[in-house]
């Protein structure tokens, strides 16, 4: 079953063999993300490599992202097994020196300068929490509001404070450019609280040559949150990171942080990814809790682009069955999704630009034809993502000859990435796209699918063409009716006391009475052009196919016109569909479609 939103699977220990990767890919895996925070080069070299030889043998798209670890504050060196601090109880935050009970030294060193009384520090994800009551020259005093062990390296969450943190770390500008060298696809940044944070990285990707990667901005503080819109500008995606976040803000607001941001992205056309404990469960245990699969699947009804299993798939005892839980709940979920419903009530429909209004209109025809697919052809991928950006029911096929746009867009919600060579013009891509939803099963032949192009073909940012067509040579579209598939030669009967041989033939009328059904005696197959009103024609057709073993479809508008008498044609009942010639079975129709390419 097509799943039109993404999954990102964290690779770790768990997961680190060749094996374990192909298995994740089998089990829905769109996007892999590597945490930056953990392992040495030499090991993300190892699993960039693997990935990259995973997603060529099972010959589908999967982005790798790099997470980096980002400006963080933690604590220092403390002594071995940490030290138990109670509620109450008052330590200085150093700037250097040996933990102890009476000290903790803070990394980096000069936040301590930012911290002024009344501002709130929490300790290890917010599990210590206290506040500073004193300030001095080369330290703060800060009062312990409940009991904990306070050991090595444990993060520091300081809500509401601009902490002279750099946007980017002598680390973090090493392990970019490393991704970058290694044909990274997308950066998760840690920590960013500004728009500046954002453009940082981007400036060092244009130095490095690299600016076609993407970079999604991790919202995880208070800070962030605040500055939610003018990040969103220069991101392109966000990842709704509910763990420091949960720590920075109220948990009671995380949910509807995360439906805003959700919102904010689709209406941006950005992939917004919800991500942390979704299910935290299943790093223990066979299966999740009944809230994180209502938390996964409230998360699918919020509209997000992709979901994320962290230490599920890193660290966890049942890594596969993670990802192939979370596929599952996702599927579910998106069963009982309202796209049509979504698309007319939820979505802003006022757009500046070509490719948006173009877009737009591509998804509303696809409704009111009942198509059963999207093609776009995008170098960039732009026009896919404004097509993502509504949501449709139909797959979006994205044909692109851009090998990085191809792993990119694996993180779009809705998007099917199809790699081809360069296509001449729009009928040479219309080929190669057929082909693909064909043998992908996103489509078959015969149906009606809304095509997206620009008139300068090939050329990025000139999308502002939309095309209805059928896939294959279909010369009428009607009902669905009844019998088998077959082939014969067209007899148009335009009267009923028209005497016409219909013998062995397939024979085209416009209405069904019982003296035009005398004269069909022997006729192999039946084309009826009624009206929607005309249900007497309907009723009598089917009876007389019933009893005499004849296929026939109703509905067919405009086939004594588009039809020609001795025209040899193919009658699939099943699709409500008449083709041009013949067409004796599904092996040949992918055939006929893919050898034009």
């Amino acid at each position: 079953m097509h799943r039109r939103t993404k999954m990102i699977c964290t690779i770790g220990p768990a997961v680190a063999s060749f094996e374990k990767m192909l298995a994740l890919i089998d089990a829905g895996m769109n996007v892999a993300r590597l945490n930056f925070s953990h392992g040495a080069h030499a090991d993300h070299q190892k699993s960039i490599d693997n990935l990259k030889k995973a997603r060529e043998i099972k010959g589908l798209p999967l982005a790798i992202m790099l997470d980096t670890k980002g400006p963080e504050v933690r604590i220092g060196k403390m002594p071995e097994g940490g030290v138990e601090l109670k509620a109450g109880q008052k330590v200085k935050l150093v700037k250097d020196g040996q933990g102890s009970e009476k000290q903790l030294p803070l990394l980096p060193a000069h936040i301590v300068d930012d911290l002024d009384v009344g501002v709130v520090v929490l300790i290890d994800d917010g599990y210590i929490a206290s506040k500073v009551v004193e300030k001095a020259a080369d330290h703060v005093v800060i009062e312990i509001e409940n009991d904990g062990i306070v050991s090595s390296s444990k993060g520091v969450n300081i809500p509401h404070v601009d902490l002279s943190l750099p946007s980017l770390t002598e680390q973090d500008i090493a392990d970019i450019t490393f991704g970058a060298d290694n044909g990274i696809d997308l950066i998760a940044a840690s920590f960013v609280r500004t728009a500046d944070d954002v453009l940082a990285i981007k400036s060092l990707l244009r130095n490095l040559g690299k600016s076609e990667i993407l970079v999604i901005a991790k919202i995880e503080s208070a800070m962030g949150v605040s500055n939610f819109d003018s990040i969103l500008q220069v991101a392109d995606g966000i990842m709704v990171a509910r763990g420091d976040l949960g720590v920075e803000v109220p948990l009671t607001t995380v949910p509807m942080l995360q439906k805003m941001m959700i919102k904010k992205c689709y209406s941006s056309a950005k992939a917004c990814i919800t991500a942390t404990q979704m299910l935290e469960s299943m790093i223990h245990n066979p299966r999740p809790t009944r809230a994180e699969v209502s938390d996964v699947a409230n998360a699918i009804y919020d509209s997000t682009s992709a979901v994320m299993l962290s230490g599920e798939t890193a660290i966890g005892k049942y890594p596969i069955e993670s990802a192939q839980m979370m596929h599952s709940i996702v599927v579910q979920a998106e069963h009982d999704f309202d796209y049509e419903s979504f698309f007319t009530h939820d979505i802003h429909h006022e757009f500046n630009d070509i490719s948006s209004s173009v877009a737009l209109a591509a998804v509303k025809t696809s409704y009111s034809a009942d198509a059963k697919a999207l093609f776009t052809f995008t170098s960039s991928g732009y026009t896919a993502r404004v097509m993502s950006r509504f949501r449709p029911r139909s797959p979006i096929i994205a044909l692109t000859s851009n090998a990085k746009t191809y792993q990119q867009l694996a993180v779009n919600w809705g998007v099917v990435p199809a790699l081809t060579k360069e296509s001449k013009d729009v009928k040479d891509a219309f080929v190669h796209a057929s082909c693909f939803a064909i043998s992908h099963n996103k489509a078959e032949y015969g149906d009606l699918v809304v095509v997206t192009a620009g008139s300068s073909f090939g050329i990025t940012g000139t999308t502002n063409t939309m095309i209805v067509r059928h896939i294959g040579d279909v010369l009428v579209r009607g009902h669905t009716g009844q019998g088998e598939r077959i082939y014969g030669s067209i007899a148009i009967v335009l009267a009923k006391e028209e005497a016409v041989d219909t013998q062995g033939k397939i024979a085209v009328i416009t209405c069904c009475e019982s003296s035009t059904l005398e004269k069909l005696k022997g006729v192999k197959g039946i084309v009826l052009q009624n009206s929607i009103d005309d249900d007497g024609s309907k009723r009598r057709l089917e009876q007389f196919a019933s009893e005499n073993k004849v296929s026939y479809i109703t509905r067919a508008d405009g086939a004594t016109s588009l039809l020609e008498d001795g025209q040899s044609v193919t009658l699939d009942p099943a699709r409500g569909l008449v083709f041009k010639g013949s067409i004796p079975s599904d092996d040949e129709i992918v055939a006929r479609v893919c050898q034009r390419t």
